[in-house]
C-alpha cells in the first residue's frame, strides 16, 4: 500500500520533503491486501440486502450497519451507521423477525439514540423476551429504567440482579460497581451460562469471561484462564477481541509482554477495520510502547482513521507529522513549512487546533510550532471559537506572554453569543480569565469580574463558589473575611468541587475552636477511610501545628500512606517539627524503602530530605548520590533538584560550576522552566559561580513572577527580597505587601520573611511583638528557620516574655529538624551558662554537629577547643582540619589562626581569641 493519496498545497511539500530527506520511506511496506475486492463485494452485499424482504436479510444489513461499513476501497477502517442499522432492524421485524438478536440489538441503539427517545416502542417486545428468560433483554430494561426514566439505584437492583441470574454480564459488573454483594448462587449462575455460551462460539460471553477471570469479580483471579477464553473470543471476533488481546501483550497484562506479538495483532484488527487499533498503530510512533512500527505505517493508518472521521485521529496524524517535521535537519525556512504542512489538514478544526495546543510540547519545539499554529488559533479565536481562543490564552500564559486585547474582546462576544457548559460557567470562566490578570482594565474592570463571579455563583456555578470562597480566605480583591470563605467553601462543597472540602478541611484546622478543629479531622478521617493519602498527610501537618500529634492520630494517618512519595512526604512532616519522637517515627517510615526501586522524582524526594538532614560529610554525600543518580535517568525535575543542592551545599563549592552549566542546560532545553531560572536568580543575586547581576537576577524573577503569579512562593519571596534590598528597585512597601499575599497564600516561609522584617526594620517599622507572632506561625508551620527565629527572640526576651527553656526548646527542634546555625546556637547556650549549669557535653555535642555541617563560626570553636585542649583532648591536627573547613566557609579569623598554627606558633599564641568570631 502505497502513499499515493493526493495531496496540495503545503502538504506535497511535506510528502516530497520527507521523501526526499528519508525521514518517510517512499511508500509503507507492501502488503497484499484485498481492500477493493473486499470493499466492493460488501457494497454489492449491501445493494442486495437493501432491496430484499426477507427478514434475515434485514437482520443481517442491521448486523452490518451496527458493526460498521468498510469505509472505502483503500480503507478498511469500519464506520457504523445508527440510524440505518435502527430502520434496518425495524423493517426485519416489520417483516416478521422477532428473533431476540433483532430484538436486543435495535433496544441497544434505541438506547443510546437521543437519550432513549424510541425505546418505548420495543419495550413489549424486550418485557416479553425477559419474561422467556433472556438476560440482555432484562438487563436493558433495568438500564432503561435508571438512565431514561431515573429510578433510584436502589430500586433497580432486584431488576439488575434478574439480569445477573440470566447471565447479563453487564448487570454483574454494574451490580458488583455499585457496591451490591454477589452470592455464591448467582456466581455460579453467571458462570455456568456465560460458559454455556461461550463453548457455543458467543465471542461476548468469552470476553465476559475474559473480564471475570482477570479482574476476579466472580471467581479468584485467574490469569491463564482468562487469556484462554480471551483467546477463543478472537476467534470469534476479529476486530473487538482482537484488539483486547493485542492490549494485553502491549501492556504485559494477564500474559508476559509481547509487543512484536501487540503489533501483529493490532494490524490483523486494523485490517478488519478496527478504529483503535489503527489509533494504536498510529500512537506506536509517537509513544514508547517498542511496536515496531515505522513512521510511514503509522502514518498510514491514522491517515486511514482520519479519513472515516475517527475522533483524534486527525490531531494524532498532525503530532505525527510535527514530530517528524520537527526532526527535519536541512533549511529552519524548510522545517517552517513542513510544520505549516503538518497543521494544514486541521486548520479550520478549532477542537483539533485546540487538542494540539494543550499537548505538552517540549519547549524549544514549543516556539518552533507555535510561529504556525499561533496564527491558525488567533484566526479561529477571532472568528467567535471560544475553544480556539481559551487554548490561545493558555499557550501565551504558559510562555509568559499577555492575552491581547482583541482575542479577549472576541472570547467574551463568543461565550456570551454560545455558552460554554452553560451561562453561569461561561461567566466564570470570563471572571476567572480577568481576576487572573489575563484580560486588561481595558476589556473588563477586576469590580465586572467580580460581579460576574457572583452571577455564576447565583447560577448554581460551583466552581465559582470555590472562586469566591478563596477571595475571601486570602484577602484577594475581596476583603478578608473567614466566615464569607467558610460559607462558600461549605456551598462549593455541596455542589461536588472536591478543592472547597480541602480549603474548609484547612481553615478548620487552623481554628481556634475545638468544634470546628474536630470537623476537619472527621473531613480528614473520611478521606484516609477512602484510601486517600491526602487525608492522612493533612491531618499530620494540622496536628503537628496544633502541637497536638498523639501516636493514635499518626497511626490512622498512616494506614493511608504506601506508595514511596507519600511515605517521603509523612517522613519530612514529622522531621519539620523537630521532636526526637517524631524523628524516630520518620527513621522507620524511610527504612522500608530501597533507592533501587524509587522512580526518580521519589529519589529526589528523599535525597533532599536527607540533605536537609544530614549532619555528616558521609551523610551529605549519600544523599547528594541520590540526586546524582535520578540525575542520571534523564529526568529534567531531577537535572534541577542536583543543580539545587550543589549550590546550596558548602560541602559541594567545587561542584558550582557544574551546577551553573547544569541549569543552562535545562534552559537551553527549556527556556520556561521556572525551577531552573530562580536557581539562576539566586546564583546572579549572590555571586555564586556568575559574576554577580542584580538587574539580570531581577529579570529573570520578574519573568516567572509574571507567569506564575502567586503560585511560586520562591518566586515570590525573591522579587520581596530585590524590594526590599536593591538600590534601583527598592519598593520596602510593596514587598511587604507581596509577602502578606504569600502568606494569605499558606506559605510559612512568607510568614518567616516578614517575621525577619519587622525583626530588623526591612521596610515596615521594627516590631519585635509582630515578628514573633509571624515566627510563631511559622515555626508552627514547620519552617525550621522560624523555628530557630523563635527560640533565639524567646531566650533574650525579644518580642516576648523571655524564656530560657521554651527558648531552648524551639532551638532544640529547629536543629533536629536541620538548622545548622541552632545547632550552633544550642552550644553556646551550654558553653556560656554559668559554671555551676554549664554542660561542655551537651556544648561540644551540638557544637560537632554544627561543624560538621559547615557553620563557619562553629568550625572555628571547635578548632580552638581542640588547640587549647578545652572540654576535648587537645589535637593540633585536628584543629588544623576545623580552621581549614571553617576558612573554606569564609571566616577570616580562622584563616589567620590556621596560618599562625602551621607557621609553628605556640597554642596559646595561635588562639586568637576575638568577640568577632560569634
Amino acid at each position: 500500500m502505497f502513499l499515493g493519496a493526493a495531496m496540495t498545497g503545503l502538504a506535497q511539500i511535506f510528502a516530497v520533503g520527507l521523501a526526499i530527506l528519508g525521514l518517510l520511506q517512499s511508500a509503507v511496506a507492501a502488503e497484499e491486501t484485498d481492500f477493493a475486492a473486499r470493499f466492493a463485494a460488501e457494497q454489492a452485499l449491501v445493494a442486495t440486502l437493501s432491496h430484499s424482504t426477507m427478514p434475515q436479510d434485514q437482520r443481517q444489513l442491521g448486523d452490518l450497519y451496527r458493526d460498521g461499513l468498510i469505509f472505502s476501497a483503500d480503507n478498511p477502517i469500519r464506520k457504523a451507521d445508527r440510524n440505518a442499522a435502527i430502520a434496518a432492524y425495524r423493517r426485519a421485524m416489520e417483516l416478521g423477525d422477532s428473533s431476540p438478536a433483532v430484538i436486543v440489538s435495535l433496544g441497544r441503539l434505541l438506547m443510546r439514540a437521543s437519550g432513549g427517545q424510541g425505546f418505548s416502542a420495543i419495550e413489549p417486545a424486550l418485557q416479553a423476551l425477559a419474561l422467556e428468560g433472556n438476560g440482555d433483554a432484562t438487563y436493558l430494561l433495568a438500564i432503561d429504567a435508571m438512565e431514561n426514566r431515573h429510578m433510584p439505584l436502589e430500586q433497580a437492583i432486584p431488576r439488575l440482579e434478574a439480569a445477573a441470574m440470566l447471565g447479563s454480564a453487564g448487570a454483574v459488573r454494574d451490580l458488583v460497581a455499585a457496591g451490591v454483594p454477589v452470592g455464591d448462587t448467582l456466581k455460579q449462575a453467571v458462570l455456568t451460562r456465560l460458559t454455556q455460551r461461550a463453548e457455543e462460539g458467543q465471542a461476548a460471553a468469552s470476553l465476559s469471561l475474559f473480564h471475570f477471570y482477570a479482574d476476579g469479580l466472580l471467581t479468584d483471579r485467574d490469569p491463564h484462564t482468562a487469556m484462554k477464553w480471551l483467546k477463543q473470543a478472537a476467534q470469534n471476533d476479529p476486530v473487538g477481541a482482537v484488539e483486547q488481546l493485542a492490549e494485553q501483550y502491549l501492556l504485559g497484562l494477564n500474559v508476559e509482554s509481547d509487543p512484536v506479538r501487540a503489533a501483529d495483532l493490532f494490524r490483523q484488527a486494523a485490517r478488519a477495520g478496527g478504529r483503535n487499533a489503527a489509533l494504536a498503530l498510529g500512537r506506536a510512533a509517537m509513544t514508547e510502547t517498542n511496536m515496531p512500527v515505522s513512521n510511514a505505517e503509522a502514518r498510514w493508518w491514522l491517515q486511514r482513521a482520519s479519513e472515516a472521521n475517527v475522533r483524534t485521529a486527525s490531531v494524532e496524524l498532525s503530532n505525527l507529522d510535527l514530530k517528524i517535521a520537527l526532526a527535519f535537519k536541512g533549511a529552519p525556512e524548510e522545517r517552517e513549512k513542513l510544520i505549516m504542512a503538518a497543521l494544514e489538514p486541521i486548520a479550520d478544526d478549532p477542537d483539533a487546533l485546540a487538542n494540539l495546543a494543550d499537548h505538552n510540547w517540549h519547549s524549544t519545539d514549543s516556539e518552533v510550532i507555535g510561529k504556525a499554529l499561533l496564527p491558525l488559533l488567533e484566526k479561529q479565536a477571532l472568528n467567535g471559537r471560544s475553544v480556539a481562543a481559551l487554548a490561545y490564552n493558555a499557550w501565551l500564559e504558559a510562555n509568559g506572554r499577555p492575552l491581547p486585547d482583541a482575542i479577549a474582546r472576541a472570547l467574551i462576544v463568543s461565550l456570551r453569543k454560545t455558552p460554554f457548559v452553560s451561562v453561569g460557567f461561561s461567566n466564570f470562566t470570563i471572571a476567572s480569565l480577568a481576576l487572573d490578570r489575563r484580560m486588561s482594565e481595558a476589556v473588563l474592570s477586576r469590580n465586572e469580574a467580580i460581579r460576574l463571579l457572583f452571577k455564576a455563583a447565583d447560577d448554581n456555578v460551583g466552581q465559582a463558589m470555590l472562586r469566591l470562597g478563596q477571595l475571601y480566605r486570602q484577602g484577594d480583591q475581596l476583603a478578608r473575611s473567614d466566615s464569607f470563605a467558610k460559607r462558600w467553601f461549605i456551598q462549593a462543597s455541596e455542589h461536588a468541587v472536591e478543592r472547597a472540602g480541602w480549603e474548609l478541611a484547612e481553615m478548620q484546622a487552623a481554628s481556634r475552636d475545638p468544634g470546628e478543629r474536630q470537623e476537619a479531622d472527621r473531613f480528614y478521617l473520611g478521606e484516609i477511610d477512602a484510601g486517600d493519602p491526602r487525608g492522612g498527610l493533612a491531618m499530620v501537618q494540622a496536628h503537628l501545628r496544633q502541637d497536638n500529634l498523639d501516636g493514635i492520630t499518626l497511626e490512622r494517618a498512616k494506614s493511608a500512606i504506601q506508595a514511596p512519595n507519600d511515605r517521603i512526604a509523612l517522613a519530612s512532616l514529622l522531621i519539620s517539627s523537630g521532636i526526637p519522637s517524631h524523628l524516630q517515627q520518620a527513621d522507620t517510615l524511610l527504612s522500608g524503602l530501597r533507592e533501587d526501586e524509587l522512580e526518580p522524582a521519589d529519589l529526589v524526594a528523599l535525597g533532599r530530605l536527607k540533605s536537609a538532614t544530614a549532619v555528616t560529610p558521609e551523610q551529605t554525600a549519600a544523599a547528594i548520590s541520590m540526586l546524582e543518580k535520578a540525575a542520571a535517568s534523564g529526568s529534567q525535575y531531577a537535572r534541577t533538584a542536583l543543580a539545587s543542592s550543589y549550590l546550596s551545599s558548602v560541602m559541594q563549592r567545587d561542584k558550582v560550576p557544574a551546577a551553573i552549566a547544569m541549569l543552562q542546560q535545562i534552559l537551553d532545553d527549556n527556556p520556561k522552566d521556572p525551577e531552573a531560572r530562580l536557581l539562576l536568580a539566586r546564583a546572579y543575586m549572590l555571586g555564586i559561580g556568575v559574576e554577580r547581576d542584580a538587574r539580570k537576577a531581577a529579570s529573570l524573577v520578574g519573568d516567572v513572577r509574571r507567569e506564575n503569579g502567586m503560585r511560586m512562593p520562591k518566586a515570590t519571596l525573591l522579587e520581596a527580597d530585590w524590594l526590599a534590598f536593591s538600590s534601583d528597585g527598592r519598593n520596602p512597601a510593596k514587598a511587604v505587601a507581596l509577602l502578606n499575599a504569600q502568606a494569605a497564600r499558606g506559605s510559612s516561609a512568607a510568614e518567616r520573611a516578614l517575621g525577619e522584617y519587622y525583626l530588623n526594620g526591612f521596610g515596615p517599622a521594627i516590631r519585635p511583638d509582630a515578628a514573633a507572632s509571624r515566627m510563631y506561625a511559622a515555626a508552627h508551620s514547620g519552617d525550621k528557620e522560624a523555628m530557630a527565629a523563635l527560640g533565639h527572640m524567646l531566650l533574650n526576651g525579644y518580642g516576648l516574655s523571655q524564656s530560657r527553656e521554651a527558648g531552648l526548646g524551639w532551638l532544640e527542634r529547629a536543629a533536629n529538624a536541620g538548622n545548622t546555625a541552632a545547632m550552633y546556637e544550642i552550644s553556646r547556650v551550654f558553653a556560656l551558662r554559668p559554671q555551676a549549669e554549664s554542660d561542655t557535653r551537651q556544648a561540644i555535642a551540638w557544637l560537632q554537629k554544627a561543624a560538621e555541617r559547615n557553620h563557619p563560626n562553629a568550625a572555628y570553636q571547635l578548632g580552638l577547643a581542640y588547640l587549647t585542649g578545652e572540654w576535648v583532648e587537645k589535637d593540633v591536627e585536628q584543629a588544623s582540619i576545623w580552621f581549614d573547613r571553617s576558612a573554606r566557609s569564609g571566616n577570616l579569623l580562622a584563616a589567620r589562626t590556621l596560618k599562625a598554627v602551621r607557621d609553628g606558633a605556640k597554642a596559646e599564641d595561635a588562639a586568637i581569641v576575638s568577640d568577632t568570631a560569634d
